[in-house]
């Protein structure tokens, strides 16, 4: 190794430290460099260097500035280096500037023995450990690779990496995983090289944590070292083919400080950041001082540095890694966390830990896009292929009797070598006639093996990072006569170490046929006909000069699963200039080129599934395999394609398939970073080292679909909520055991970066438990039968948790545990943010409430919930959230409970169908600006509570500027107050919170709704048919049998728990048996019937004698159990009881709610002449699920699974019918629903879509409130509504599950409703309402008006907006006055302002109108009165009437128009534009009254002169 200093173009300098022989250094500028027994002494002074292994060509010349400028940021001051003869001389003679180690053609060089005494090799690095392996020759050699390098006269030191016998003439370097002290430190150890770890394709990711890795080099300073290396500091790529190994990763990265993509990996990068800035304020005293080693405990030790004036720096370290301790330190107590070291550099103040990670941690993600075509006449990407012939595909290479080493053949040239045979198969082998196959048995040194049987691919085989070679054994396809038989030997990089590593091979060594009628057949010896390399490679396809070497293949749809197969695709760039990467998860294995560059191998190989660490304790001795992660990930999946590489456009990216995969979905993915560092105090969560006020807003991704995810957040965000919160779905992410989904609704990625793109924070509430009234409360019901698993206690199958205070208790010490321990292994995964424990007794979550079938709906006012948010912030609150903001859908089966409706509406701010449910949202997007205001001071200020009455207090926040924030309450439910605060008199309502940004001015009230309200109706649609042909929607059939649809499930005496049966595959479980009735029976003589009675632990059924549907009983929320009683009609002879029982959702929360069962625990029949029979110990047979469902009708690839019947008229009111029509979709892009008022219950899809289950069960009669008082406690049954109708009427079908035409909706319809009255309805905004009052507060628009007077800031505005898309047609309502009702039904009081109508329209006026329209324009000027200053506006004519359009609210806003301001609109005929003159209150008080003004305008008699008076005061 040489050393020698440069100039960087950064300013200052770096050390570049090459290793191996150097071939050039006439860029340095070498100084005069010595070293003693202490350090390196550069132009005569000591100096302590940080060193950073960047390997030059494993990243481009475009990012080496960057790449030296971040390491430099980090603290080092040294650059080293490999220089890579393989890559400077590829061939003999032939030196260029290339890439990477030792020339395979130098192996090839007679006489040649790599890394011993021998003539033609004689270069060296890290020979120490296989030095014994060579012997006498070895320790020569080493003495003369010394002598060599000392010989050059460089005029500077030498170091010889692991080599412990080197002579004193060079510097020998350690190169350790962890810093072990077996030697003293000297100049024999003065050099570390400390490591991360590289990756191998099919083994899972090596991980360092940080604090190891602070930990080991601060222990290297502590003991007196002085030159440090990192290897690697970054990484980079193996590009091309110059990975080895074998089966290194394309991808270098080597969780490495700085990224592949030459980001900095964080915490990692600036923890060290931080070592390095510690160890420089101690380096006066490292390299000076004299150092003292002070023993402070059995593994406790402090090493102290003084120089010559007493200064010190100290080192205090703990190297017990399992205990904290707490060490005395001349006099002072500190806190040493087990395996750390404490920095001091005043032998007083910690300056660092290496164990405690300050520095802010990133998300680093690969954000995917489409690849983009070039040629903009194509939507989507278009692939040319060309595919490869299996075997020798030109003039042989060489035929040969035997098997040869692959190296030896190909001299490393290409990766691949074919080996081809064949064999003649006799018409008379046993094989061919009993279609038994033979098997093929390969074995191979390595390294990867395609096998080919007349042209078809039958298998491949590889070996791995450990063990290269590999056996193949698999049944093969042989014919009569001959066979073909091509075996494709690969190389996966080559051997880069180890003794005599140049002489260990690959390829193939033995192939064999079992299976003939005369044995195995051995054809390890028989002639093989070799070919080296690929034809496509031959002729430099992936080249740009040789893209036109073969005739591409256009194709309508790319082939898929096709092996030996190059892809070619021409590619504009991706946008911005973050780093790139190619997804390649759903390809195979080849090599890629992007413009000709080689990108390198893919291979997106997984990982073993076991092995991996879910936390890595950072504490003890580091191994490779320590703290292994992405168990059953690809070990690569993004390869990293240079920016530098790109052209703007035109791009060509060349794949080679080996055994088949699918290029349409290769993506092009950028790296971006987001970093967050989190942490809290007592008063708030802490971002980046600022305090913030988190308003978070519930909303599940499963209860909606993604096309719905950005439109919620985004109305989410409107309403001033700055976080999204969800729960994680365990049973919907993991369905079965080990199979895992993220798909379509389940795409948590997506929805999480949804909420990144709109600038939100995310809490995410993995649970897994999650309660939610989900099915099972989330949890997969499969997990219920591991073996030995108790839900929600200290159970070792179930360790997880969420809203578990309440539970606690009935779980007795193993709660108590269990809640202890799922704190700790939340806080121990090291995740970097701070983990919640819900309901534990802590933490508000503003309930609103689910409903179930059968149970009224849920209402909780605006004010009450307003008011209990603005408690929660006026009492130091700092984190709230809304449960749920949008509640969204249980979809298909996913609601739980039991009897949880399909509609998880939850009447929250933004309803169903993510329309906002006003005026909830608005009131409370007013309170959040609110709030907002006060957010400074409610997060630094300091809170004082006052008294202002029995039930009235403020709560003020002053800070140290003078901003004051306060907070008035009156908590008392029934009686409104007026308190005196700061010597001015406050109306507040009974049970409200008035908010004041400034102390003085009220902006806002919980009580006081000055936000619009708005009417929401489900506007009827008929079921359009897509058959143009038929005039109505034509319904198909198909009827279920009542009972055993199939062979039986189970057979067995007395009942079975539903749930233990069915494992929640279905709803439906049939118990069915049957009795014989003797003829003599006298209920057949005396026509009485027979009583069946029928108990249940729920949650419904229905109730089959004979086939016929007797009734059917169902239970409610609570409890779910039923009885049935109904007399029936039995026959003599043999009568069938089948029973349907059904579920409508699992148990989703209590105490062992695992356990709590479902389905018959009872059946008698009443009315025997012995009396009552008992047929709960009869046999009872099984059959789960109906017959539909297993055939999948349901679903577009099993809708024609039975014969479905097209009846002349649709049956109605009949049980057990599946329904099936073909229908347009509803025009339009509002939401829809289904209205389902007239059928029973069951099931519905759309295009195979779970739309849900469907139940217009009606609410009890009783119970509801005519109006709900919003004061006092809330609770759920407090203000039910909708009595005596159906808890769900409508059921939601999101807009991205319709097709234009088409559409196939399914439905199964348990005991009869009439689907001819299906309707669709679309649901729209019919109505905006707005109500204020004199005594109302003003609002924030009003109140931020710099140029508003103290009149105007107090006042109060109604605004009305439309939807987007929508105008108002016209006002139906205004009173000024006392006016009751609500939005949609208002009504006059007995006071009343008969022009109230007039003050409110903002219209143009009729007069003017009509005088010029024709001639009227699309914008205006309007013109103020007193400086004439203009303002722009649009107009829209509609209804007969012209509307003020865009432009209105700022006109508005501007102008503080208000009751007594006068429009007079006057129409200028020569520009086409008209003006509004404005008379203010100036004007009125001028002594000008009103009606003398408008008699004043109008008899000037200007054409079209109109007047408007509007607004409140």
């Amino acid at each position: 190794m040489k050393i020698s200093t440069g100039t960087t173009p950064f300013g200052g300098h770096l050390l570049f430290v090459a290793v191996g022989l150097l071939l050039c250094s006439a860029f340095c500028s070498a100084g005069n460099v010595t070293y003693d027994s202490r350090s390196l002494i550069i132009n005569g002074e000591k100096k302590l260097l940080l060193s950073a292994s960047i390997h030059y060509p494993r990243s481009v010349p475009g990012m080496w500035p960057a790449l030296v400028r971040t390491a430099k940021e980090a603290g080092v001051n040294t650059i080293e280096t490999y220089v890579f003869w393989n890559g400077h001389e590829p061939s003999l003679g032939n030196v260029s500037c290339r890439i990477l180690g030792i020339p395979v053609w130098l192996h090839y060089i007679p006489g040649t023995v790599f890394r011993t005494d021998n003539e033609p090799f004689k270069i060296e690095n890290e020979y120490g450990s296989y030095e014994t392996a060579y012997g006498e020759g070895g320790k020569r050699y080493v003495q003369w690779a010394a002598s060599m390098a000392v010989s050059q006269n460089a005029g500077v030191p030498w170091i010889m990496c692991q080599q412990y016998d080197a002579p004193e003439s060079v510097i020998v370097a350690l190169s350790t995983l962890l810093f072990r002290f077996s030697y003293p430190l000297s100049l024999v150890n003065g050099v570390v090289f400390h490591f991360f770890r590289f990756k191998t394709f099919g083994d899972r990711e090596p991980h360092r944590p940080p604090e190891d890795i602070a930990f080991s080099v601060a222990r290297f300073f502590q003991k007196g070292g002085s030159v440090h290396n990192y290897y690697m500091f970054h990484g980079g790529t193996n590009f091309g083919r110059t990975s080895g190994g074998p089966f290194i990763t394309t991808s270098y990265d080597y969780q490495a400080p700085i990224d592949e993509y030459g980001l900095p990996r964080l915490p990692n990068w600036g923890h060290l950041k931080q070592l390095h800035e510690a160890i420089k304020l101690c380096e006066p005293f490292l390299l000076n001082g004299e150092p003292v080693n002070i023993t402070l405990g059995p593994n406790q030790e402090a090493d102290v540095f003084t120089n010559s004036s007493g200064a010190c720096a100290a080192f205090l370290a703990n190297m017990d890694d399992k205990n904290d301790k707490t060490v005395k330190f001349r006099n002072a107590s500190y806190h040493l966390p087990a395996w750390s070291v404490s920095v001091l550099p005043d032998c007083k103040n910690v300056v660092f830990n290496t164990a405690k990670v300050t520095y802010p941690s990133s998300v680093v993600e690969m954000v995917p896009e489409d690849l983009q075509p070039s040629d903009k006449n194509f939507k989507t990407l278009q692939w040319k292929v060309l595919v490869e012939k299996a075997g020798i595909w030109g003039v042989a290479d060489f035929v040969k009797n035997g098997l040869v080493d692959h190296i030896n053949t190909t001299k490393d040239t290409t990766d691949y070598l074919w080996y081809t045979t064949s064999i003649f198969v006799s018409e008379n082998e046993a094989f061919l006639k009993n279609r038994i196959k033979p098997v093929l048995l390969v074995e191979s040194k390595g390294h990867a093996l395609h096998v080919f049987v007349n042209q078809e691919i039958q298998g491949s085989a590889f070996g791995n990072g450990t063990h290269p070679s590999y056996k193949f054994k698999k049944p093969i396809t042989l014919k009569a006569g001959k066979n073909d038989i091509a075996l494709l030997s690969m190389t996966v990089g080559l051997q880069n170490a180890g003794n005599f590593y140049e002489w260990w091979g690959a390829g193939l060594t033995s192939v064999r046929i079992n299976g003939f009628d005369n044995g195995t057949i051995d054809l390890s010896n028989s002639p093989w006909t070799y070919k080296i390399g690929l034809e496509g490679e031959n002729l430099g396809i992936y080249k740009p000069d040789g893209w036109d070497n073969s005739k591409w293949v256009s194709t309508s749809e790319v082939p898929k699963k096709q092996p030996l197969t190059w892809y070619k695709a021409i590619v504009d760039a991706p946008p911005g200039d973050e780093p790139v990467g190619l997804d390649m998860l759903h390809m195979g294995k080849g090599l890629a080129w992007l413009n000709g560059e080689e990108i390198g191998r893919f291979w997106p190989r997984k990982s073993p599934l076991h092995g991996c660490v879910k936390q890595c304790d950072y504490r003890g001795k580091f191994l490779p395999d320590k703290c292994r992660t992405n168990c059953g990930e690809p070990t690569q999946r993004w390869y990293h394609v240079p920016r530098s590489w790109f052209k703007a456009s035109g791009n060509v990216l060349v794949i080679f398939e080996e055994i088949g995969g699918d290029p349409s979905n290769i993506k092009i993915s950028r790296r971006k970073t987001s970093a967050f560092n989190v942490s809290y105090d007592k008063r708030s969560l802490i971002i980046n080292g600022e305090r913030k006020l988190l308003i978070s807003a519930s909303i599940h991704y499963p209860r909606s679909v993604p096309e719905m995810w950005p439109g919620l957040i985004k109305t989410a965000k409107e309403a001033g909520i700055n976080t999204i919160e969800s729960y994680v779905f365990w049973n919907g992410h993991e369905p079965y055991p080990g199979y895992y989904y993220f798909g379509e609704r389940y795409d948590l990625v997506k929805f999480v970066k949804y909420v990144q793109d709109a600038g939100m924070y995310m809490i995410l509430r993995i649970g897994p438990f999650v309660a939610a009234e989900w099915n099972f409360g989330g949890v997969p019901v499969w997990l219920h039968y591991v073996p030995g698993t108790v839900f929600r206690t200290n159970d070792t199958p179930y360790e997880v948790e969420n809203e578990y205070g309440g539970y606690e208790p009935a779980y007795g010490q193993g709660g108590k545990r269990y809640a202890q321990w799922a704190a700790s292994m939340a806080v121990n995964t090291s995740t970097g943010v701070p983990w919640i424990m819900c309901n534990q007794y802590d933490t508000p979550i503003d309930i609103v409430r689910f409903k179930g079938f059968g149970g009224p709906e849920p209402h909780r006012p605006p004010e009450d919930i307003a008011f209990s948010v603005a408690r929660f912030f006026q009492k130091n609150g700092s984190v709230q959230n809304y449960y749920m903001f949008h509640g969204g859908t249980n979809f298909d089966r996913t609601s739980g409970g039991p009897f949880m409706a399909t509609s998880y509406d939850y009447q929250a701010p933004i309803d169903e169908y993510g329309i906002p449910r006003l005026p909830k949202w608005g009131h409370l997007k007013d309170l959040h600006e609110t709030i907002r205001l006060c957010e400074p001071i409610l997060l630094y200020g300091e809170p004082v509570n006052i008294q202002l009455g029995p039930n009235a207090e403020a709560d003020v926040f002053t800070d140290d500027s003078g901003g004051c924030c306060a907070f008035l309450s009156n908590v008392d439910n029934k009686t409104d107050t007026t308190v005196t605060f700061r010597q001015l008199s406050y109306h507040l309502p009974a049970w409200s919170v008035s908010i004041l940004p400034d102390c003085r001015t009220v902006i806002f009230n919980t009580a006081k709704i000055t936000a619009q309200s708005s009417v929401v109706e489900m506007l009827p649609q008929n079921l359009q048919p897509s058959d143009k042909n038929s005039k109505a929607l034509q319904w198909e059939v198909f009827v279920e049998k009542a009972g055993m649809w199939g062979v039986p499930d189970l057979i067995k005496f007395g009942f079975k728990d539903q749930l233990n049966t069915t494992k929640d595959t279905s709803d439906y479980l049939w118990y069915t048996t049957s009795i014989f009735v003797n003829e003599d029976e006298r209920f057949l003589r005396n026509r009485i019937q027979p009583v069946l009675f029928v108990e249940s632990k729920g949650h419904a059924g229905h109730i089959f004698v004979n086939g016929e549907l007797q009734g059917s009983p169902v239970g409610s929320g609570f409890p779910a159990a039923y009885n049935f009683s109904k007399p029936i009609d039995l026959k003599a002879g043999r009568n069938d009881i089948a029973l349907l029982s059904m579920t409508v959702g699992l148990q989703s929360a209590g105490n062992y709610y695992e356990w709590v069962g479902a389905g018959i625990t009872g059946v008698s029949i009443q009315g025997f002449n012995n009396g009552t029979v008992n047929l709960s110990d009869y046999t009872w047979t099984y059959k789960i699920g109906l017959e539909g469902e297993n055939l999948g009708i349901y679903r577009l690839d099993g809708l024609y699974n039975v014969n479905w019947f097209l009846p002349p008229e649709v049956p109605k009111n009949q049980p057990l019918t599946w329904y099936k029509a073909i229908m347009d979709a509803p025009p339009g892009d509002d939401p829809v629903g289904m209205d389902m008022l007239h059928m029973g219950k069951g099931r519905a899809w759309l295009n195979g879509q779970g739309i849900g289950r469907y139940w217009p069960i009606a609410s009890s009669l009783y119970g509801c409130v005519k109006e709900c008082d919003y004061r006092g406690t809330f609770f759920p049954n407090k203000c039910p509504m909708n009595c005596g109708e159906p808890t769900q009427r409508w059921y939601h079908i999101p807009r991205s599950w319709f097709k234009p035409t088409g559409n196939v909706l399914v439905i199964f319809e348990e005991k009869g409703g009439d689907p001819s009255k299906i309707n669709f309805g679309v649901r729209k905004t019919t109505a905006l309402c707005a109500t204020v009052s004199e005594d109302y507060p003003s609002n924030i628009q009003n109140y931020l008006r710099k140029d508003a007077s103290v009149s105007h800031k107090n006042s109060t505005t109604v605004r009305l907006k439309c939807p987007e898309n929508a105008l108002i047609s016209g006002i139906k309502f205004a009173s000024f006055g006392n006016p009751t009702g609500t939005c949609g039904a208002y009504y006059k009081g007995d006071c009343h302002d008969p022009s109230s109508i007039s003050v409110v329209e903002k219209i143009i006026p009729p007069k003017f109108v009509r005088t010029n329209a024709r001639s009227l324009k699309d914008s205006i000027e309007v013109l103020e009165a007193r400086d004439r200053e203009k303002c722009g506006l649009k107009l829209h004519k509609h209804g007969g009437k012209v509307w003020f359009g865009k432009g209105w609210k700022d006109f508005a806003n501007h102008y503080s128009i208000k009751l007594g301001h006068f429009l007079v609109f006057k129409y200028e005929e020569n520009s086409g534009h008209f003006r509004v003159d404005i008379f203010d209150e100036i004007a009125m008080e001028a002594g000008k009254k009103k009606m003398e003004l408008v008699k004043q305008l109008k008899e000037l008699k200007l054409s079209g002169l109109e007047t408007l008076s509007f607004g409140f005061s």
